[in-house]
């Protein structure tokens, strides 16, 4: 294969990834850049999580990888889902942007994490990031609040 046609399908699959709105997430072992747009609204969430880190609004989490990163996320997820029962009523999905994990919110708030949308569009999303995630359950945020500093937003 020619240089220009290998550099040219290296730069479509290049493309195609990042935009692509549903990967795997991190705790797969995939690299998942926070600043990328992979899934509408995802992008103004991180950008959101980082002004509102550099303010103090909200506190920065160590990272984790792999299964303790997941069993970590499953469980502030699990919380949230208790705590959070009204507001979640019309959610289909939780998307965690920074590690591009979904979550599915099923009839009483029951969670599935890590099920991938049946739907390359799925509706009813909640985007939040992992720091805001963590702020929600310890109760260092009420929802409102994390939706006005942007590090929460609802998708229809």
């Amino acid at each position: 294969m020619k240089p220009k046609h290998s550099l040219m399908l290296l730069s479509l699959a290049t493309v195609i990834g990042i935009s692509t709105p549903i990967q795997a997430c991190s705790y797969d072992g995939q690299f998942n850049n926070p600043f990328t747009e992979s899934f509408p609204g995802s992008l103004d969430i991180a950008m959101a999580t980082q002004e509102a880190l550099e303010h103090n609004h909200l506190q920065q989490i160590e990272t984790l990888e792999g299964k303790q990163g997941l069993k970590r996320a499953s469980w502030w997820l699990t919380v949230m889902a208790k705590n959070q029962k009204v507001d979640l009523e019309s959610v289909t999905y939780i998307y965690l942007v920074d590690s591009h994990l979904w979550t599915k919110v099923t009839n009483g708030n029951r969670i599935e994490v890590h099920a991938t949308p049946s739907s390359a569009t799925p509706s009813s999303v909640m985007l939040l990031s992992e720091a805001a995630l963590q702020a929600l359950v310890q109760d260092k945020v009420d929802l409102q609040t994390a939706v006005d500093l942007g590090v929460v937003q609802f998708s229809s």
